[in-house]
């Protein structure tokens, strides 16, 4: 069984003396002159991961990017998709708008995605262009600290207008406004911490204490059903770097439109979408490979959604649309996955855990730095945890907030009895109780700029950046994803055991700020339905 290498686009300087993206690029073109028709064509399967094709009576005027994104107005659409021609409902009903985000389906659910995608390209490198039969989809490591080349730039191959024999680059896309990634540790910038999590997903079960949630969801999502059903949590590695490095590519032009990667929709219509999503994959790969980290082992991941009476995950082998049907289980591994039935197997020629950082994060400060404070040693020694987790409601903000420039903010006042236990949880806990965790939640964001990014403070002390990729689908009624908004969980109990520790616990409410990274335009404008307090005893 041969094995397939994928290898750094950034190879020979990320340009098309780079072989990988030369043959990316003719077999990307060819897939483009196929009618949408065909479920081999790009613009299928670009409308697997999700798409925006409706009838101009049927866009909503409330939304201007909406408008703009609709598939009919996008001018990187070549007049060969013939967009005007849908497939069979009943081809589009078995493999459309499948994307998993929100779920602990996220990084399974893309790995057969690429793999569908890479061995459709491949087929036509080796028997239509004649080209290598070892060729594997490349991927763009934006994280690599290189000196040779500054890899969180686009590879030029994506930018150049034209190929190397003079014909339209099929990689360079006009509706692309951002070319670089802001790495680093900074607010808002992409980074790898995530790679440092211990723990697949988080379940019902407490977490032990140590690195397992390093920045509070996780390395792949809540236990949820398919896609964006109420109670999803987004994965570690999906928040960032996958939604920073969306939102940043994608990036918005002067009149603060959206590019195609910033947006669910629009994003695999972009061939720069397989290289990122193939450096997520590979840092997936990466963080097995260290032999420490574990993918969940429950039944209802192994199934996927069909366990919770959902589609199975397909992909279309032809232009039949004959279907590859796979489940988590089948893509656990590169080199063993279950693919079409048969094995498939492939790497990465670099798996280190981590391009950007190099050490691991001191959290989960929450826990380890207060004992420090307290000079508590020995932490799994002295204390008990308790299977018996409860969340209660302990504050909530009044009336929906507006983001209507770059800030918004809001006092989320306590209820006295409830915090109460929050107070007398810190008193109590030095030994050998911990005290209760402390959320702070965002719910039912809305709006329509996806590449945004909001900051959330709490007593003026910066809690974390979030990206808003998926903000419209989310915001859009009677749409396939969307309805409800999004949500954003924030772990906050460092900040009130800074209070606890100031001697400021007995408060009777928290000042919350929000900040857009970019400033909104008029139909942009974000809500945010409730800021909500919770606590969680142990």
């Amino acid at each position: 069984m041969a094995t397939f290498t994928r290898k750094n686009a950034w190879n020979n300087n990320g340009t098309f003396d780079n072989p990988d993206l030369l043959w990316y690029a003719k077999a990307v073109q060819v897939m483009q002159s196929r009618p949408i028709s065909d479920p081999t064509s790009w613009w299928f399967y670009a409308a697997i991961h999700g798409e925006y094709l409706l009838p101009a009576s049927m866009i909503p005027s409330s939304f201007p990017d909406y408008q703009y994104l609709n598939w009919i107005n996008i001018s990187y659409i070549a007049t060969t998709a013939k967009i005007d021609k849908i497939p069979a409902q009943k081809l589009t009903d078995l493999f459309w708008d499948q994307c998993q985000h929100a779920t602990w389906y996220f990084l399974p659910w893309h790995r057969g995605y690429l793999v569908s995608i890479e061995n459709i390209l491949r087929d036509i490198i080796i028997n239509q262009l004649k080209g290598p039969e070892d060729w594997a989809l490349p991927y763009w490591n934006y994280l690599n600290q290189s000196t040779q080349n500054t890899e969180q730039n686009i590879p030029p191959a994506f930018t150049d207008v034209s190929l190397p024999d003079g014909k339209p680059n099929p990689l360079h896309v006009v509706e692309r406004y951002g070319s670089i990634i802001e790495i680093g540790n900074a607010e808002n910038s992409a980074n790898d911490i995530c790679q440092f999590d211990t723990i697949y997903s988080d379940g019902s079960s407490p977490a032990p204490l140590g690195p397992g949630d390093s920045t509070g969801y996780f390395y792949s999502g809540g236990e949820t059903g398919f896609m964006h059903e109420g109670g999803s949590e987004t994965g570690d590695i999906e928040m960032n770097p996958h939604n920073f490095v969306h939102g940043m590519v994608g990036g918005r032009n002067k009149k603060k439109q959206t590019g195609l990667m910033g947006v669910p929709n629009t994003a695999a219509l972009d061939p720069v979408f397989y290289l990122h999503h193939a450096n997520v994959d590979r840092m997936w790969a990466a963080w097995n490979e260290t032999g420490k980290n574990e993918n969940s082992s429950k039944p209802s991941w192994l199934v996927g959604p069909s366990a919770h009476g959902n589609s199975r995950f397909a992909m279309p082998l032809d232009l039949k649309g004959n279907p590859w049907f796979y489940t988590p289980a089948d893509t656990q591994s590169t080199n063993n996955l279950k693919y079409n039935g048969t094995t498939y197997s492939y790497t990465y020629d670099d798996l280190s855990l981590t391009s950007f950082e190099k050490a691991p994060p001191s959290e989960p400060m929450r826990i380890s730095e207060r004992f420090a404070k307290l000079g508590i040693r020995d932490l799994h020694n002295v204390i008990k945890m308790t299977n018996d987790r409860k969340t209660e409601l302990v504050g909530a903000s009044s009336g929906t907030l507006k983001i209507k420039n770059s800030e918004t903010q809001a006092t989320v006042k306590l209820n006295t009895t409830a915090w109460e236990s929050v107070s007398r949880s810190f008193f109590i806990a030095p030994i050998p109780s911990i005290p209760d965790e402390v959320f702070l939640q965002l719910e039912g964001v809305n709006g329509g700029s996806d590449s945004n990014f909001l900051s959330v403070y709490v007593n003026e002390k910066f809690v974390k950046s979030v990206s808003l990729f998926g903000l419209l689908s989310a915001s859009m009624k009677n749409n396939f994803h969307g309805g409800a908004g999004l949500t954003f969980k924030f772990n906050i109990t460092n900040i009130i055991d800074d209070l606890h520790l100031a001697g400021n616990i007995d408060i009777d409410s928290l000042n919350v700020q929000v900040k857009a990274k970019d400033a909104l335009h008029k139909g942009d404008e974000i809500t945010i339905d409730r800021i909500g307090v919770y606590r969680v005893s142990q």
